[in-house]
């Protein structure tokens, strides 16, 4: 594709995709290289990496108090301790480094947490202007300045919509950009919109008339001809495949057509001054479209192709030539490939490719859990610069695992982790504790399962299980022994409410499901937080010199007690009043010894009192430091 074309697009990312602050998500920059490659002159933006930096600035200003954060919350903590320690979440050229691998960026998610809107059908009518979260995102709005953001020839507004807590948050930037007065057509697309149904979007797109038109699955060949007709003011979206729109008739959603073949695609146009601001940005490569396996009947990703063979792949000629293009391009060397699970004979070839070029990058990729990814191969892997491995592993109850059409059984999935530890391969293990008809017993069979190889984990998630209505266990629950609720229900994992299937699982009880999701967490839990706690045992001669670790601490008085929040660690304490009190003249981090608090508390209370401390990995060494300005 090389045709000539004219027109300008402003693309944009809005919030909110907390798991990627620090980063750059790719959507954009697709998009961008296959309209440029088309004459397309393309702006990006992306107001989600801005959102982050607006609630660090607002936390500052409220002096780590903002308003509707709970100030015993670990959200709490985390603005607290943020509002004085600012400069931890940039590096020393104030770049951002608040993404999943610094130690610090969890608390900017944190501070997400409140903003996070899962949409449930409210989002299909008017916007509340009563919810404050919506006068939360006017305010960053206006504090973005989207009003002058985009330029008078524009020719179309594009607004990437991957996520489900992004859909309020890009239906109000529509208003905002509509408000300014523009001509220019604004299209909404991206994933959370091509899982909707088609009744659903019709009735977004009557409510929400500053939405011009949807585009649903592929993007990239629609897109195009909705920026040609816009540029040539002959606007006609009912012409162009995989686009809902409404009409005088109503709403009309026309069936997409085929995707563009992969290998053709232009290599993504990520903006060199977005990429300059990030500490460790990592670059994706597109590897696949679909799933090479796709027959997970609670996976509802590989709906988001239709028109398209279910799985379009790389060649890993061409993917290599990316990789070694993008390398030279930006001097980067950090990627991830995106694919929903990266098929072991392309990995092989790749990997090879990857040794053979000399390519000294780091990468990392989703997998399944496949025989065919031999110790061999993992150690390939390995060898070629792979950081990780995210395995979407869920149990490994073989029955459970049949009923769902995993490729996988316990015994492959130990295996898998066996080898993939002995080869010094890391993985990221997520775990869905309760898929359909999982009892208690099994759910702590299989957690004692992973347990076993806890400390080759890099990390552990844990999902609750959700039934959407666009996988095969929401169109036939009966099959996988669920109860269709109407009544009712939580939001789950997918924070997408409108796909939510509300359902009963009986194979537990309520009491058994919520002990089982604790269970399940505090393993996890257990896995991520680093421990940087001091080896040996602090405080062990009563003279030993120790204090409070403040510099990584957070300490809040509530009703005479002290709760210690340690932001290194994740660890939380909570000290009673009495013991607060004796600990006061401590808590700045002047240096004292067992030998003191016992003369104030007496040896046993000092004993139990610094075991507890230490336990929590709130003390440190008093020679590693000096006092810090806590306020309590």
């Amino acid at each position: 594709m090389h045709r000539s074309t004219s027109g300008r697009a402003w693309l944009a990312f809005p919030p909110l995709v907390d798991t990627n602050f620090g980063s750059f998500y790719p959507s954009t920059a697709v998009l961008a290289a296959y309209l440029e490659a088309a004459g397309v002159d393309c702006v990006q933006a992306d107001l989600n990496e801005e959102f982050a930096l607006w609630l660090l600035e607002r936390t500052r200003d409220t002096d780590g108090r903002p308003p509707g954060v709970g100030q015993d919350t670990m959200a709490g903590a985390a603005a607290r301790w943020l509002a004085r320690s600012h400069d931890s979440v940039f590096d020393e050229q104030g770049r951002h480094d608040f993404g999943p691998e610094s130690e610090y960026g969890y608390l900017v998610r944190l501070l997400a947490g409140p903003f996070l809107v899962d949409p449930d059908e409210s989002v299909l009518g008017p916007v509340d202007r009563e919810r404050p979260v919506v006068a939360a995102y006017e305010e960053f709005y206006a504090a973005a300045g989207i009003a002058d953001r985009v330029p008078e020839d524009t020719s179309l507004i594009g607004i990437s919509v991957p996520m489900g807590p992004q859909l309020l948050p890009a239906l109000l930037l529509a208003e905002r950009i509509k408000a300014t007065g523009t001509a220019a057509p604004v299209v909404l697309g991206g994933p959370a919109l091509s899982l909707m149904s088609t009744g659903d979007l019709g009735r977004l797109l009557r409510a929400h008339p500053a939405v011009d038109c949807v585009v649903r699955f592929d993007g990239e060949q629609p897109l195009l001809e909705l920026v040609e007709q816009a540029a040539a003011g002959r606007w006609d979206p009912g012409s162009v495949a995989g686009v809902s729109h409404l009409s005088a008739d109503g709403p009309l959603h026309n069936d997409p057509v085929a995707g563009p073949n992969l290998n053709s695609l232009p290599v993504p146009s990520y903006p060199r001054e977005a990429l300059s601001q990030l500490a460790s940005p990592t670059l994706a490569v597109t590897q696949a479209r679909g799933c090479y396996w796709g027959k997970c009947d609670y996976c509802d990703f590989i709906e988001l192709y239709d028109g398209s063979p279910p799985f379009r792949g790389r060649h890993p000629g061409p993917f290599l030539d990316e990789l070694a293009e993008l390398v030279g391009r930006f001097g980067k060397s950090r990627f991830t490939f995106i694919t929903e699970s990266i098929p072991p004979a392309f990995a092989r070839r790749v990997c090879r490719g990857m040794l053979e070029r000399g390519l000294d990058i780091t990468w990392s990729s989703f997998a399944m859990v496949d025989r065919r990814f031999d110790r061999e191969l993992l150690e390939l892997m390995a060898r070629s610069g792979c950081e990780f491995l995210v395995v979407g592993m869920e149990t490994t109850i073989t029955r459970v695992l049949k009923l769902v059409h995993k490729s996988a059984d316990r015994e492959e999935n130990l295996r898998f982790l066996a080898d993939a530890r002995d080869v010094g391969l890391p993985l990221i293990v997520n775990l869905i504790p309760d898929l359909p008809t999982t009892t208690y017993e099994e759910a702590l069979t299989a957690l004692d399962d992973v347990a076993a190889y806890a400390d080759s984990l890099r990390s552990v998630s844990v999902f609750p299980f959700e039934a959407t209505r666009s996988s095969n266990v929401g169109r036939f629950p009966e099959r996988f022994g669920l109860q269709v609720d109407d009544g009712g229900g939580a939001s789950g994992q997918a924070q997408y409410a409108l796909n939510h299937l509300r359902n009963t699982d009986p194979a537990m009880t309520p009491g058994e499901r919520a002990e089982v999701h604790r269970r399940y967490r505090q393993f996890a839990d257990s896995v991520n937080s680093r421990d940087y706690r001091t080896a040996r045992r602090l405080g062990h001669d009563p003279d030993d010199a120790l204090r409070f670790a403040v510099e990584e601490l957070d300490l809040l008085e509530v009703d005479g007690a002290l709760l210690c929040t340690n932001m290194r660690t994740r660890e939380r304490v909570r000290v009673p009043a009495k013991a607060a009190a004796i600990l006061r003249p401590y808590v700045h981090g002047s240096a004292f010894t067992r030998r003191q608090l016992a003369v104030r508390a007496g040896e046993s209370a000092a004993e139990r009192l610094l075991g507890n401390l230490r336990k929590a990995g709130m003390l440190v060494d008093a020679s590693t430091g000096a006092e810090h300005d806590v306020r309590v």
